[in-house]
């Protein structure tokens, strides 16, 4: 047995007080607990506070220390739920309000690049307007330049042609007169030819006339081998 008649002595310590639990048993033998607080005072020392409780009353007092903790408990599990709900809408309105800012700008980007956008476009339909212009301008040149060659190509290829029509009906013409020419010419000596064929017909003729009552035919036959 310790000192006062201490069985089991022990200690929990806080940042600003000390709790004892000291079992004790008194003169009559009787165990009890000794609960003490001590805690320091701000102008030095320690106030004491202390509970005494006997082992027969050790029952009752752990049934309503019991109850004394789970109200606690929940009273404590209630104000952090509180907290925790305190604290979601806080993030909610937070988010909702972020989201507001965040549509807000959104809808300013969006329309931004909205003008943006525009813009590029009208420029882009202004640079294509004058490069379809600048095009349409080239097109009507180079038009106008590949007629005009193909004209004087159409009018040099004509005149080419008619040159060589004349040349060729000047040729045909060159042959129809030589052809003239040579069949007068056919015709002339054909003419002489016949009046000779007649002159010799007419000579022979009165020459037979004479010499045929005095000439004899002679008849030759000869054998096959």
């Amino acid at each position: 047995m310790g000192v006062r008649g201490e069985l089991f002595s022990s200690r929990v310590i806080l940042p600003n007080r000390t709790y004892f639990f000291n079992v004790k048993e008194n003169r009559l033998g009787d165990l009890y607990l000794n609960i003490v607080e001590s805690k320091n005072r701000d102008n030095g020392g320690f106030d004491r506070q202390s509970v005494v409780l006997f082992a027969e009353d050790m029952q009752e007092f752990m049934k309503g220390f019991d109850e004394s903790l789970m109200v606690m408990e929940k009273s404590i599990r209630e104000k952090r739920q509180k907290r925790r709900t305190a604290g979601l809408e806080k993030d909610s309105r937070g988010d909702a309000g972020g989201a507001r800012k965040s549509s807000r700008g959104d809808a300013e980007a969006r329309r931004t690049r909205g003008e943006e956008g525009r813009v590029r476009r009208e420029e882009g339909f202004r640079k294509s307007s004058r490069g379809d212009a600048g095009g349409a301008r080239k097109n009507s040149r180079g038009d106008a330049e590949a007629r005009r060659t193909r004209g004087e190509e159409g009018r040099e290829r004509r005149e080419e042609g008619f040159r060589k029509s004349s040349r060729g009906d000047a040729r045909r013409g060159e042959g129809v007169g030589k052809s003239s020419r040579g069949d007068a010419e056919a015709r002339r000596m054909r003419g002489e030819e016949g009046k000779r064929g007649e002159r010799s017909d007419r000579s022979r003729g009165s020459g037979g006339a004479r010499s045929g009552g005095g000439e004899r035919k002679r008849v030759v036959i000869r054998k096959r081998d």
